[in-house]
């Protein structure tokens, strides 16, 4: 059983891949340029989704939900952004679960209101990583995928 967490963002879309049973995991992300139009970045989305779906053999696809912003231009792309997660996880017949920003917050470091540094801190120990290199939408995506994973009792 693979659980796939993502981490959508208009400028990175990250994931994290975590097997469950042995805390194995992968991860990476997609970096979208802010040259290339709304339409394309959806589409880029959607088929990074589609391949990791098809290369990994996922059951289960855990995605941030939405948030409150300020910034309805923000809210309104990053809810884009998430729409085309959902439709390719869909689309290959792949269940979906979204979790707010404070469950995932609250399911890894115990505290709703947990900086991301301290996120990348956990899931670092949980899964016995270095994300050193990466950048903190990548440790989110894992912790998208802890979330479930402690949710769902795997």
């Amino acid at each position: 059983m693979l659980i796939l967490g993502i981490d959508p963002g208009s400028s990175i879309t990250a994931f994290g891949i975590i097997n469950p049973k042995t805390k194995e995991s992968s991860y990476g992300y997609l970096k979208l340029s802010s040259k290339i139009n709304m339409e394309d970045k959806l589409y880029k989305v959607f088929l990074f989704v589609k391949d990791i779906i098809k290369d990994n053999n996922i059951d289960s696809v855990a995605v941030e939900g939405s948030f409150y912003s300020v910034n309805i231009q923000s809210a309104t792309i990053l809810s884009q952004i998430r729409a085309a997660v959902i439709i390719a996880a869909k689309d290959s017949n792949i269940d979906v679960y979204q979790y707010q920003p404070k469950e995932v917050k609250q399911a890894v470091c115990g505290y709703g209101g947990a900086k991301k540094e301290q996120i990348k801190f956990i899931v670092e120990k949980t899964l016995n990583i270095s994300l050193e290199k990466e950048p903190l939408d990548v440790s989110d995506a894992l912790a998208i995928a802890l979330t479930h994973i402690y949710t769902m009792n795997f």
